[in-house]
């Protein structure tokens, strides 16, 4: 998959495209008019960040993996009928971590999934703060949250906030949080087929971090790569 460097704070954009973000910048402002967008962003031991997207039709995608990464703030607005938003956000850390994220469907017949996985280790914690919101009167939107955390230190002090303010009856809305450790019978089914428990939990992390992620193969084994050699 082709990708456009992301190297500026405003991106506007009107026809379908992929982009990559490296580079840290403290916001970056996606306007997306009536295309179909995929954004990766990786990123490694660096400070705040805030997202801003505004959708007036069409879809973004937006597959976050970092690692220590600072506090992570998205606000999407989907502004147009049939605007849709997916967020994958894969975290890993060491240290605390929020990461705060609101959708405003702000017309009707819009859809939302947002995916929020973490891991935490040493002295690391999570705080997942998820807002979902749907006024009065705008109809036949689509609202799901999926937040996991798996803990892989002894402290536990994470955090799973999802919020629903849906003030609309037509609307389908859900959410889902998990906090805790691994399924032993997933890390048993994996060990009686000859694994070590620590390649049994580094097959699930990666299926949980990167597998999830809507980016191609190539992408996919470069960030199994980098978890499995740098972050693991």
């Amino acid at each position: 998959m082709n990708r456009i460097v992301v190297d500026k704070d405003i991106i506007n954009i009107n026809k379908d495209s992929n982009y990559i973000i490296k580079n840290h910048r403290k916001r970056y402002v996606f306007n997306v008019n009536n295309s179909m967008i995929n954004v990766l962003s990786i990123k490694e031991n660096q400070d705040d960040e805030k997202y801003e997207i505004n959708i007036n039709g069409g879809k973004l995608i937006l597959n976050n993996i970092c690692y220590n990464q600072k506090n992570l703030d998205i606000v999407v607005n989907l502004n147009s009928e049939k605007s849709e938003v997916l967020i994958y956000n894969s975290v890993v850390t060491d240290t605390k971590k929020k990461v705060t994220i609101r959708i405003n469907h702000n017309e009707k017949n819009t859809i939302s999934n947002v995916y929020n996985n973490g891991v935490t280790r040493k002295d690391g914690s999570i705080n997942f703060d998820v807002t979902s919101y749907v006024p009065n009167g705008v109809k036949e939107c689509f609202v799901n949250q999926d937040s996991k955390i798996i803990s892989l230190n002894d402290k536990n002090s994470n955090e799973i906030n999802p919020i629903l303010l849906i003030d609309e009856y037509d609307v389908e809305a859900r959410h889902a949080a998990f906090i805790g450790k691994f399924n032993e019978q997933e890390l048993f089914y994996l060990m009686s087929r000859g694994l070590k428990k620590e390649e049994a939990e580094n097959l699930l992390l990666n299926g949980m971090l990167v597998g999830t992620l809507d980016v191609c193969f190539e992408e996919k084994e470069i960030l199994k790569k980098k978890f499995n050699d740098e972050w693991r």
